[in-house]
């Protein structure tokens, strides 16, 4: 039997709630409180962070999207299978750095709110793709608190790719990822963790675009669709280079929840967000807010270069399967509903049929 300190015993508690293993309430008052930071941990409660970091991360993984019997590419070839059968489990360890200890002792110890309180830092360059994947988890926690806006701002969660591609409004567009860290995400156990997230990020994308028709500054949806713009550019440009289309399906998802029959350019544009504004605005305005919508017309050119995949052609695996990808969710309709969405928000468009 593991004994722990009262600190020690807090820090595990932050640590479950990271991890959804624990309600919000159970740890908000270790969150926002300072305690005394001791000089260091004990070897008890050290072993029980490395435990609950090693299988709660992957328990996440599982259960937002692992479990699912998907197909993936793997040696350029369409595998199927749940995210352990589709990959050999000693192919998917996860490694932490000092960096995630860190961060939780001082999210411990301190009050982030508190404008005195010593700023978490750490070496971007240091951190692991598993460390990136619980400060994911751990932001995921935090986003809508006054803790996670200050987070923001931080090292492991500013250039955070996971953090980026489910939430690209919350960051500014400095200091964004380059290319080559979308890259690092292509292949590897960063790759299986992004098919594992597919649901997650699905979902995420969703609701954001959702609140684009409540946003009423029309500067405010600008900056919100510019954020998606870059990370989406960033992110397809890397599925691109590598073949790994699959790993862009959240999007195609995504776009086909938004773009049912009766979908309305409304979803996405309120109608009081631009009035009196130049055409110049408004058009930039409009086309900002339709960063995803716009981006169906490159999956459609996907799938139609996919066609041309002779069997015997490198890449033809993964040209089968963004044809299959493309029937499953019917991107010929998804296409067509972009494109009328699309023109319904052109003001020069419909300056021009007013003239006619």
């Amino acid at each position: 039997m593991k004994t722990v300190s009262r600190f020690e015993a807090n820090l595990l508690r932050i640590l479950q709630f990271f991890l959804r293993r624990a309600a919000a309430e159970q740890a908000w008052a270790q969150l926002v409180a300072q305690s005394a930071q001791p000089d260091c941990l004990s070897r008890d409660a050290v072993e029980l962070v490395q435990d609950h970091l090693a299988k709660g991360c992957c328990l996440v993984l599982a259960r937002v999207g692992g479990w699912r019997r998907e197909r993936f590419i793997r040696n350029e070839q369409v595998v199927e299978g749940r995210l352990w059968e589709r990959t050999p489990p000693q192919d998917l360890g996860l490694g932490f750095s000092r960096h995630s200890l860190r961060f939780l002792v001082w999210i411990t110890a301190t009050n982030p709110r508190d404008e005195k309180a010593a700023k978490w830092t750490a070496n971007e360059q240091e951190l692991t793709p598993a460390d990136r994947l619980f400060f994911y988890l751990a932001y995921s926690a935090l986003r809508e608190t006054e803790i996670g806006q200050l987070l923001r701002h931080r090292p492991g969660f500013n250039g955070n790719v996971l953090c980026r591609l489910a939430f690209p409004e919350d960051f500014a567009v400095t200091q964004a990822p380059v290319a080559s860290d979308y890259a690092a995400w292509m292949t590897g156990v960063p790759a299986c963790i992004l098919e594992a997230l597919q649901p997650e990020l699905a979902e995420a994308w969703i609701k954001s675009e959702r609140q684009k028709g409540r946003i009423l500054e029309g500067e405010t949806l600008r900056h919100h669709g510019r954020r998606q713009e870059l990370i989406l550019e960033l992110f397809l440009q890397a599925v691109e280079k590598s073949g790994r289309y699959d790993l862009a399906r959240f999007l195609m998802q995504a776009a086909a929840k938004l773009l049912t029959p009766d979908a309305a350019a409304q979803l996405w544009v309120h109608a009081d967000c631009s009035p009196g504004t130049r055409v110049a605005d408004r058009v930039e305005t409009y086309r900002a807010a339709l960063a995803l919508v716009n981006r169906v017309e490159r999956f459609q050119q996907w799938e139609q270069r996919a066609r041309s995949v002779g069997y015997f052609d490198e890449g033809y695996a993964a040209s089968q399967l963004v044809k299959a990808e493309w029937e499953r969710w019917a991107g010929d309709e998804l296409a067509t509903r972009a494109q009328r969405i699309i023109r319904e928000l052109d003001p020069l468009s419909v300056q021009t049929e007013g003239r006619s």
